[in-house]
């Protein structure tokens, strides 16, 4: 499985807030796709423990842009430190060719849907770094940012770096949080809140 280090914060102002404070730091957006994504969990798994459900949990994944419209089922393995901060995190994808297919196959091998998130995401570089910003199921936003930029040729050294991005823009963002789960988040507004 394919390695990933990247922070992902919770943004704490609405979006054109944070498109301003872009653009006063000379960021310009480059890139927008969704990613589609069904998590379908085993049904011998599913409770109220995030973490217990996400271990047995398989992705069909939609990623849209202007170049491409692909499918795949993906499977992500993350762990943590005491404080919850992912310390290592690899995933796995496998292209398919249809998402009804797949999780009809997923039903029948005893999977059953557990959340659904639909993630718009803008890629935003001003030639020194670059930043993804996501909006979560119209809900909520996001920056995400990863070791290895895709458009920008650069790769961060560490995971220090990558907060320093967020530092240095002064990027509003929630509860101090470097390691915000979208599916986590997700899965207690949908299973939790009642």
């Amino acid at each position: 499985m394919k390695s990933e280090d990247e922070i992902t914060v919770l943004v704490d102002t609405d979006l054109d807030s944070l498109k301003d404070i872009l653009k006063e730091n000379d960021f310009q957006l480059i890139l927008e796709c969704d990613y589609n994504d069904i998590y379908m969990v085993d049904k011998d798994y599913f409770s109220n423990n995030f973490d217990d459900c996400l271990r047995h949990t398989v992705i069909i994944r939609n990623i849209v842009d202007s170049k491409r419209n692909d499918y795949f089922l993906t499977y992500k393995q993350k762990e943590y430190n005491s404080k919850r901060e992912i310390v290592k995190q690899s995933s796995i994808n496998v292209k398919i060719d249809s998402i009804d297919k797949s999780y009809s196959l997923l039903e029948q091998l005893g999977y059953q849907e557990l959340i659904k998130i639909n993630d718009h995401i803008l890629v935003y570089s001003n030639n020194i770094n670059e930043i993804a910003v996501q909006l979560v199921n119209n809900k909520h936003i996001y920056i995400e940012i990863e070791k290895e930029c895709h458009e920008l040729n650069k790769v961060y050294k560490n995971i220090k770096e990558m907060k320093e991005v967020i530092t240095k823009y002064k990027i509003p963002f929630k509860n101090n949080d470097y390691y915000a789960k979208k599916a986590e988040i997700e899965f207690k507004e949908r299973y939790l809140k009642k």
